[in-house]
């Protein structure tokens, strides 16, 4: 279990901190098969898809720090969120620019697959515990927080998208994910998970 430690909502005065955790943990274990091609362009990607969601006022960002230091973080947006027609061809283009179109369609891809959902899921986007810290519960304390949040917020539960190759998927079954959703991507199983609260 892990030591003492809190969970706070994080702002944008975190963000160097918090993004420092989340492209590190995505460049070492990218979901997006064009990134397990390209890693160095994890950091690009990240920025850009945050940025895609900013202005929506979805984004929530949570984090665990410990000793005054943030070890793990986990970022969310509401599943029903919209970033609007413009922003979307803006961050389709910056794809383009920076994965070529085999990236763009794959991310494509991940959105088409989507499950609709008769209620707002809370979605889990990135998730990502500092190396020295993990193994230790840590990553495991911030996923029950994030169940406990979304079935006091009315979120019928927490979702994401996974690469069943990555350890991520396995985490999460063993934590009482279940498939909702299961496609291919060249030759990478990916899944929409859902924890229901």
């Amino acid at each position: 279990m892990p030591q003492e430690h809190e969970i706070v909502k994080l702002d944008e005065q975190n963000e160097p901190e918090y993004m420092e955790i989340i492209i590190k943990a995505f460049h070492d274990s990218p979901q997006i098969p064009a990134l397990i091609e390209k890693p160095e362009r994890t950091e690009i990607i990240i920025r850009n898809l945050i940025k895609l969601y900013k202005k929506t006022g979805s984004i929530k960002i949570f984090g665990i720090k410990k000793d005054d230091t943030l070890i793990c973080v986990g970022l969310c947006i509401d599943s029903d969120s919209k970033p609007g027609f413009f922003r979307t061809i803006s961050f389709g283009f910056s794809l383009l620019m920076t994965l070529g179109y085999k990236g763009v369609h794959q991310l494509w891809t991940y959105n088409k697959n989507k499950p609709k959902y008769d209620k707002k899921c809370l979605e889990l986007i990135f998730y990502g515990t500092q190396l020295m810290f993990q193994q230790k519960g840590y990553g495991r304390s911030m996923l029950n927080f994030l169940y406990d949040y979304a079935k006091k917020n009315g979120y019928g539960g927490v979702t994401g998208v996974t690469n069943t190759s990555r350890p991520a998927f396995h985490f999460y079954m063993r934590d009482g994910w279940i498939v909702d959703r299961e496609f291919k991507i060249d030759k990478y199983t990916i899944c929409w998970v859902r924890r229901i609260v």
